[in-house]
């Protein structure tokens, strides 16, 4: 292994599903410093495999792999494995295999901090489940060990202080491995040789908590995120001796909040705008609308992992999103086209009382849809209806549209997106209102067309708003693109 600035440490045990997308989540860092150990915990699964392709494609030659041929656990791994490339690094991030950072800056903010001085370091954290990790700052004046588990992801530390630990903490009372509450007998013996540890205010990971292979999810008997192995293991961890404390923190060293402590400008708050608009600033709108879309519903990422090779960009989340807040608390909603969307939709109304319907011109297109669904852990807030194409005439248009009489005469629906790719004539779009007209709520409706070509759309629009009336057109109102068509309230 060459030096690097950042030394990535994941493993994964049967998570081919999720892999790619964890080793994807860190070349998409803007620290480019970083080499990842990725161990395969004797996976039955690809995990191996999968994670050899994404190494290679985005790790070429800054990547360790290891695949174990028993299972090891990750204390063992990180004593076994970790600890022996610690010393070409400057500090160690975890992230396990079947998670993802969601945070594009973390790893440059986290340089920054230990090139100032700082040993430990580490972030808030979002669950896939639309929850937020309850992390903090640590006390430097109390022992790390008598304050709670508050430093769980994203946790990151000084390399060399691995190489302090005896393979004792990270061992059970018989002299086991540890195969639960890993984490956390990693991260203690670290923090108790320090106190110059520094808390990041911001959901920087994402944790995937429907992953049905976690402890949490196995044990029936489990509080929260905890099964009773873990419990009983963290337990355990948190009884042991603590190492000596030999990097105080600096006396002269003023004490610091995280709200004072300078950080990169994507780690802010919703408090801190004008980061957002500073001339220095490297980031986007796409950043600045992804970050706050993601802070939101970290859910998103599920949509975004699972719909396939195009994904809606940060604006057309955030325009979607906007428009169904117009819409009532019980809205129905239909959806027609593209996965993408349609996950995105599901992401919006799970647990909100609103309905979704999709519908598929398809068998094997419902099909895929709902497994995507599954996947996402929205399968249970979307009805699918399958049709096939037939020719609807709209003006002096035709085109083929899924047959919308296989819906139900009644909920009517308050909010319509229909969204097809460039690959879809634009015949099916221009007739698209003329087949769901019979459908959409008499008290008013958003429609929500993407055609996939912005001169289409503005054709589209001039033609419906020839013939129809009582109707307000918006074009490129989508994230800078799409149509709007809006009646009503």
């Amino acid at each position: 292994m060459q030096s690097s600035a950042a030394l990535i440490f994941m493993t994964g045990r049967n998570c081919a599903l999720y892999a790619p997308r964890a080793i994807e989540s860190v070349a998409k860092q803007t620290l480019k410093d970083v080499h990842i150990l990725f161990i395969d915990d004797a996976s039955d699964d690809g995990t191996g495999e999968a994670a050899r392709a994404s190494l290679e494609s985005h790790f070429a030659d800054r990547h360790t792999l290891v695949v174990n041929e028993t299972r090891f656990g990750k204390a063992r791994n990180a004593a076994e494995h970790l600890r022996p490339l610690v010393g070409n690094a400057t500090f160690v991030g975890v992230v396990d295999a079947d998670d993802q950072l969601i945070e594009p800056r973390v790893l440059e903010g986290m340089k920054a901090l230990y090139d100032a001085g700082k040993d430990v370091v580490w972030t808030n954290f979002a669950l896939d489940d639309g929850r937020v990790g309850g992390n903090g700052p640590l006390d430097p004046n109390r022992p790390p060990r008598l304050q709670g588990w508050k430093t769980s992801h994203f946790f990151s530390f000084r390399a060399e202080l691995l190489g302090n630990v005896p393979d004792d903490y990270f061992k059970d009372s018989e002299g086991e491995w540890l195969q639960a509450a890993c984490d956390i007998a990693i991260a203690l013996p670290i923090l108790d040789q320090t106190r110059r540890y520094q808390f990041l205010a911001s959901n920087a990971y994402l944790y995937t908590a429907t992953n049905p292979l976690s402890h949490h999810n196995l044990d029936p008997n489990s509080q929260g995120l905890n099964s009773t192995i873990q419990q009983k293991s963290a337990h355990a961890v948190f009884n042991k001796t603590p190492l000596p404390l030999t990097r105080p923190a600096p006396e002269t060293e003023p004490a610091k909040t995280p709200s004072t402590v300078a950080k990169p400008k994507s780690l802010h708050n919703k408090s801190e705008p004008a980061s957002m608009t500073a001339k220095s600033s490297p980031q986007t709108w796409s950043d600045i609308t992804g970050n706050l879309v993601v802070a939101e519903m970290p859910a998103i990422i599920n949509a975004m992992a699972y719909c396939g090779p195009l994904r809606l960009t940060p604006e057309q989340v955030w325009s979607l999103r906007g428009i169904l807040s117009t819409r009532t608390d019980n809205a129905d909603i239909l959806h027609v086209g593209s996965t993408r969307s349609a996950l995105t939709l599901a992401c919006f109304v799970r647990d909100t009382g609103r309905q979704l319907t999709c519908l598929c011109s398809s068998e094997e297109e419902a099909q895929e849809l709902d497994l995507r669904l599954k996947l996402c852990g929205f399968g249970g807030y979307v009805s699918i209806a399958v049709s096939q194409p037939q020719a609807v005439e709209f003006g002096d248009r035709k085109g083929m549209f899924p047959d919308a009489r296989v819906l139900e005469a009644e909920p009517k629906f308050d909010m319509v997106v229909v969204d097809f790719s460039k690959s879809v004539p634009s015949e099916s779009a221009a007739v698209s209102l003329a087949a769901l007209a019979p459908y959409l709520s008499p008290r008013g409706f958003a429609f929500c067309l993407m055609a996939g070509d912005a001169a289409a759309e503005a054709a589209i629009a001039a033609q419906w708003k020839a013939v129809g009336s009582g109707l307000s057109f918006c074009v490129n109102a989508i994230g800078g693109s799409g149509l709007l068509v809006v009646a009503g309230q």
